[in-house]
């Protein structure tokens, strides 16, 4: 069965019997609705709409071997074209006729997808220079390219892209990573990044609070006028979640939290670089009974607007929390993650032994 097909672009690299995987473009049948497939572009947009929008994209996968991303051969080579291009990419698709269903919580991606058959590029795509060195450059490490795609994009999705499709790192060493694990690692190299280059900078001069509400989930950011730490607290039906690092960025996977804390911190820590201060940072995110994982996009988009809007500033950690009490309305709640902060323990401790 044949198709016509428009991709943003985005590919899916999904565990199978690994190390072989299933990877494959995610695409539209109009173009309209593939050029509008742009998370950074969702953050403003109705639950609804999101919904609707990303339902409509489909996704064709074959099976490969993770080594094969060294010496790609037809629709591989033709898939990890589609990972480079910036802009939306049309091409002829044919798939098997049946359907079955693909679902991955750190995505949120749940949709039908079929069978590669073959996959042939109609139109040509644009390949911006930066992209073009660092993926052509084989001897340089993933790492540094990553960081250098950084620098000169701020696009974090892009780059998931092109380290789940095997395109970044040293030629013997480029292999495919599934997208989930590949979307945690960009968060987790780039925070790092930032965060080592942080320690050099004043702290902030005052307690500051952003807060954003978005698809259901209530995220409210603290700053704090001390050294960098960060974490974040996750509440859903009055179950708690929590993961936390303070001085250093951790080393030891956030297991709790998972990928919304990479996230969240990396929007944090580019937030502090560009205003080329430190702080330590606390996010409460209060989330819907009702709400279900539609991706880590959720988290970064919404701490990205978040941190878009001027803060309410307080002289007082005490003034912060009473104006979270008594404004919002979030008392009971907010008791609740006070208690659960490892970094409001922390600042007591260390007031106590300044005072002794």
């Amino acid at each position: 069965m044949k198709k016509e097909a428009y991709s943003r672009p985005f590919n899916l690299v999904v565990e199978n019997k690994y190390p072989n995987l299933l990877i494959g473009p995610g695409f539209y049948k109009t173009f309209s609705s593939a050029k509008k497939s742009d998370p950074k572009n969702w953050g403003q947009k109705k639950i609804e709409e999101v919904d609707s929008q990303r339902k409509t994209q489909e996704f064709a996968f074959k099976e490969f071997d993770k080594k094969e991303a060294v010496n790609p051969r037809g629709e591989l080579d033709n898939i990890q074209w589609i990972s480079q291009s910036v802009k939306t990419t049309e091409f002829e698709i044919d798939v098997d006729s049946k359907k079955k269903l693909i679902v991955d919580k750190v995505t949120g991606v749940k949709n039908n997808s079929f069978s590669l058959n073959n996959l042939k590029i109609t139109k040509n795509i644009r390949v911006p220079k930066t992209i073009d060195r660092v993926t052509n450059d084989t001897s340089l490490h993933a790492k540094d390219g990553i960081l250098e795609l950084y620098s000169k994009t701020k696009d974090v999705y892009k780059i998931e892209q092109l380290l789940s499709i095997g395109l970044l790192g040293v030629k013997r060493n480029r292999v495919f990573v599934p997208t989930r694990w590949a979307i945690t690692s960009i968060d987790d190299i780039v925070g790092k990044d930032i965060i080592d280059n942080l320690r050099l900078n004043q702290t902030i001069d005052d307690f500051q609070l952003f807060n954003f509400t978005f698809l259901k989930n209530k995220f409210y950011v603290l700053l704090l006028p001390y050294p960098w730490g960060f974490e974040m607290i996750e509440n859903q039906n009055s179950s708690f979640t929590v993961d936390y690092e303070m001085g250093t960025a951790r080393k030891e996977y956030a297991k709790n939290v998972t990928g919304a804390y990479y996230a969240a911190r990396l929007e944090v820590a580019e937030y502090l670089k560009l205003n080329k201060r430190q702080g330590m940072c606390i996010v409460f995110r209060d989330i819907d009974v009702d709400y279900y994982s539609r991706g880590v996009w959720v988290i970064r988009e919404a701490i990205r607007l978040a941190l878009k809007n001027n803060p309410l500033r307080f002289e007082s950690q005490e003034e912060l929390f009473k104006y979270l009490d008594d404004v919002l309305k979030i008392k009971n709640t907010s008791r609740c993650w006070k208690e659960q902060s490892n970094l409001l323990k922390n600042i007591k401790v260390q007031k106590r032994i300044f005072e002794f």
